[in-house]
């Protein structure tokens, strides 16, 4: 995405002190706020004086193809990034100096606020609204009904004045609240968004009737959030989070507010970035200008219309390109010349993404100048001959970047041969980490302990990975029961045999090779490894139903993401589909990962991440392995590339070419 910086300014925030904690902190004040991105930062034909020219088609490739476009409904990196080209959020971090800028939404305000005590709100009959929040004496539990007034709080002596801040506040002047009247008072926990008027629909054809003539307002930003109350809507993954927002409420068609159940240090983000803004005609049966339009629909019905809708793939957004093209190979998305931001519209006419499963055939499609864009490049084509030739050199270049993601083993802790923890970390010790990492990675990768990202405040770098121990794996193991009773070479322990299938998916080059040593290196302790590949549909579905043993995976999380969705005891359940697919369920988890979502102030913040980075590498839910840079190839006549710290690390609409021979450029943006 474009750099828009200078546009913080226009962000609205309430004034008092609680809330500017809280906005400055989810601004954020990350370490990695490294200002201006370096353009063309790998290119050997870098020339920042050439004009960028419009037009033409970028290919870039697609390791797996995404079962839709719905963020919702569909939890993956994959459809995340093909989102930053096709549709927007309320807000934009801006991908270089991090902060949340206005996009959809023109500007917000945050407001605390006053929880009173039993019975106190008949002191304040016109100031109070009922609103689900969390039980103080049970923070765990279900949450109570209570009487709050919010606003900007600022406590006096013996009263709190709550000044109201947002646009039809349901305050009108100040107030004073008493202090005996006051349960507790909550920071930075109503969230107002004041919309763009002009943010145009793309058009969305049904049947023969084509709608052309909509635009975002407060239905579509409400709904949107409403859909994850809906039990019947897939979204499971991203529910944990939207489930602390207990009240949405339109104000007026353009401006729409939101109600924590209490302070929650992501709630900016939440709102303003992750939530996919849904067009209420396309997907919500109750709203008259859907062609489908029904009323009388059930909760079931509305989910499974949300669920399997064609709009899913042949997306309706609000982006500078539209989806015209979504198969089992390609997704194809063209200018859609009524984008409401000239500026950040992009260069390319045409984006497609190309799905090639396997990596060394996606490598070739590279060299053949069928993949404009290939970020998978293996370790020892990137520092070898490979890269070096003529035939990769005269058509590409090569390029890296560190980004959050991180590789790992998931386990199954389900299964009565991966429940014991010291299995677990018994594994961990059994495998050579660091001569896989000087054959596999060239010493490029680095090694994680932990679940959040290297770079990122919350990773506790004084958390060692276990050392490569195998006999003190054996001794482990046979301390804890598990041994070789029959001389099949396989231990085991009241009548199992500790035998792990290891789910990967199809054609890829990285799980192959680590399966295989994982295999290897295994049957020296005892434990027998078997490998299945499956293709990336199957591979997901049995991951999310818990039906697998071990899954080679990796997560490409923010620079700081709520855990709760990763490790949180309730999303660990059987019969949950959810981001917890070890099925972690830990008490004293639970309660770190509580104190974490309402600690404000960030370094405190990034101390309680440390706390879960030790308790979950000593839990061992993965085998965690190893922080890749991406490495890519590109052609070298596509311009403007640079990388960020955001995932995927790159914006394609910052991309260019400069040759006005290749088919389709101008030197105008019209065409």
């Amino acid at each position: 995405m474009m750099s828009i910086k200078g546009l913080g300014r226009n962000v609205r925030v309430a004034l008092s002190a609680g809330c500017v904690s809280i906005v400055a902190t989810l601004a954020p004040a990350f370490a990695q706020d490294a200002g201006q991105a370096v353009v063309d930062e790998f290119h050997p034909d870098r020339k920042l004086d050439a004009t960028p020219l419009y037009g033409g088609t970028v290919i870039v490739h697609l390791p797996s193809m995404p079962k839709h476009m719905s963020y919702p409904t569909e939890n993956s990196a994959v459809t995340r990034r093909a989102l930053y080209e096709v549709h927007e959020s309320l807000l934009l971090q801006d991908w270089e100096t991090l902060r949340y800028v206005p996009n959809v939404a023109k500007g917000y305000d945050v407001e605390d606020m006053i929880v009173l005590k039993e019975g106190a709100g008949a002191n304040y009959p016109d100031s109070v609204v009922d609103l689900k929040v969390n039980n103080a004496a049970n923070p765990g539990g279900d949450r109570v009904t209570a009487r709050v007034i919010y606003g900007q709080v600022q406590e006096q002596g013996g009263h709190y004045l709550v000044t109201p801040v947002s646009r039809g506040a349901l305050l009108s002047e100040p107030i004073e609240v008493a202090s005996e009247d006051v349960d507790r008072v909550e920071q930075g926990t109503v969230m107002t968004f004041y919309l763009r008027d002009d943010v145009p629909w793309q058009p969305y054809t049904f049947g023969e009737t084509t709608i052309s003539n909509q635009r975002v307002d407060s239905r579509d930003v409400l709904f949107s959030y409403t859909l994850y109350s809906n039990p019947k809507v897939q979204c499971d993954e991203k529910r944990p989070n939207f489930q602390k927002i207990t009240r949405g409420e339109i104000v007026d068609e353009h401006t729409v507010r939101f109600f924590s159940d209490g302070q929650y240090f992501g709630m900016v983000d939440l709102l303003g970035t992750t939530m996919t803004v849904m067009p209420t005609h396309v997907y919500d049966l109750s709203d008259p200008d859907n062609p489908e339009y029904n009323p009388e629909a059930s909760e079931s019905v509305q989910g499974a219309y949300i669920n399997d809708h064609p709009a899913n793939r042949m997306w309706i957004g609000v982006g500078p390109y539209q989806v015209t093209q979504y198969d089992n190979s390609w997704i194809t998305a063209e200018r859609f010349d009524n984008y409401f931001d000239k500026e950040r519209a992009g260069y390319f006419d045409t984006i497609r993404w190309r799905h090639i499963p396997d990596d060394v055939a996606a490598m070739q499609a590279a060299l053949n100048e069928e993949l404009d864009f290939f970020d998978r490049v293996k370790s020892a084509d990137y520092l070898g001959a490979e890269t070096k030739k003529p035939e990769f050199t005269s058509k590409l270049y090569k390029g890296m970047r560190y980004m959050g993601s991180f590789g790992f083993n998931c386990w199954n802790m389900y299964r009565p041969q991966l429940k014991e923890k010291v299995v677990r970390q018994a594994i961990a010790h059994a495998f050579d980490f660091e001569s896989y990492w000087r054959t596999n990675y060239k010493e490029l990768a680095r090694q994680v302990s932990g679940p959040f990202p290297f770079n990122s405040d919350g990773y506790d770098h004084n958390i060692e990975p276990y050392p490569y121990d195998p006999d003190l794996a054996i001794e482990m193991l046979e301390d804890a029961g598990w041994y070789d009773r029959n001389g099949d070479g396989v231990i085991d322990k009241d009548g199992v045999e500790l035998v792990i299938d290891f789910m990967m998916p199809a054609g890829n080059d990285a799980s192959t090779n680590f399966g295989l040593k994982l295999q290897e290196q295994m049957a020296e302790i005892g434990i027998k490894v078997t490998i299945s590949g499956y293709d990336w549909a199957t591979f997901l579905s049995r991951l999310k139903k818990r039906d697998f043993d071990s899954a080679n995976l990796a997560w490409a999380p923010g620079l700081e993401d709520d855990p709760e969705q990763l490790w949180g005891s309730k999303w660990g359940e059987m019969g949950v589909e959810s981001s917890n697919n070890a099925g972690v369920r830990e008490p004293e988890l639970d309660e770190l990962i509580r104190a974490g979502q309402r600690e404000v102030d960030y370094d405190k913040r990034q101390e309680i991440w440390k706390k879960i980075h030790a308790f979950v590498y000593d839990l061992q839910p993965y085998l965690f392995m190893y922080n890749v840079p991406n490495k890519f190839a590109m052609s070298r006549k596509i311009h403007g590339y640079q990388s960020f710290a955001i995932d995927p690390g790159y914006s394609i609409r910052n991309w260019y070419y400069i040759d006005p021979t290749i088919p389709g450029t101008r030197k105008s943006r019209v065409k």
